[in-house]
């Protein structure tokens, strides 16, 4: 625990890198260097920022059965 590269960027910093990076598809050496940090820093931030995307998106697949907000309980059927 506590070894590697220490993150430099803040969130304020990984939304935009992330977001060029999707719409422009921007290799992670430009945005590292556009941002002044190393590579493994962008990677590591791109995947932060699209990872709840993710999972909310797997959450919402065709067939899976939506738990009811208000009991938190999946129906059956």
């Amino acid at each position: 625990m506590g070894a590697g590269a220490k993150h430099r960027s803040v969130f304020v910093d990984r939304l935009p890198a992330t977001l060029v990076h999707l719409r422009h598809a921007t290799t992670h050496d430009v945005l590292a260097c556009w941002f002044g940090v190393d590579r493994s820093t962008i990677t590591r931030a791109i995947a932060e920022v699209r990872a709840p995307a993710r999972r909310a998106r797997l959450h919402r697949q065709p067939g899976c059965a939506a738990a009811d907000p208000a009991t938190g309980t999946v129906p059956t059927g």
